[in-house]
């Protein structure tokens, strides 16, 4: 599933907002923190994993996002989730929004990336899925990801 985050979560979610209070009821999901953001064009991809099936291509759901809420180099907002379980969260720089890591002769990715849990990367591919998943209990939980620039 694609889904496009529209602004006005972006803005309510975003800052010293009380992620708890959006839309003026309680939510459950990941407040997630993009850290060493290098551009403000383009796009930010999330995919979103419950199990290892799909990872890290095919996410269970897709979000898509601006980055005009950019503040050094530091994007926050808030993905809704249903319920408790694995979760593992892959993110994508995407400078020319064409929805796909870019590469360089084939292995040196051209875009940003990260993962959470920000494990070592290594030419090899993405890290397991154990490595960057995490147990959501339900509430707000906190994520913080640096994104990832090779080049």
């Amino acid at each position: 599933m694609r889904y496009i985050i529209p602004f006005f979560l972006i803005v309510l979610c975003s800052g010293s907002l009380n992620t708890r209070t959006c839309y003026g009821q309680q939510k459950s999901g990941v407040e997630m923190i993009l850290t060493n953001i290098r551009k403000s064009d383009g796009l930010i991809q999330i995919g979103v994993f419950r199990s290892e099936k799909g990872y890290p291509d095919k996410p269970a759901y897709n979000f898509s996002l601006g980055k005009d809420t950019i503040k050094n180099g530091t994007l926050r907002f808030f993905i809704p989730v249903d319920k408790p379980g694995l979760i593992s969260l892959c993110v994508l720089d995407d400078d020319n929004r064409n929805t796909k890591m870019d590469y360089v002769l084939g292995i040196m990715p051209k875009e940003g990336f990260g993962f959470s849990n920000n494990p070592k990367i290594s030419l090899r591919g993405a890290p397991p899925f154990s490595v960057t998943s995490f147990n959501f209990y339900g509430g707000v939980r906190e994520i913080s990801i640096r994104m990832i620039y090779m080049r």
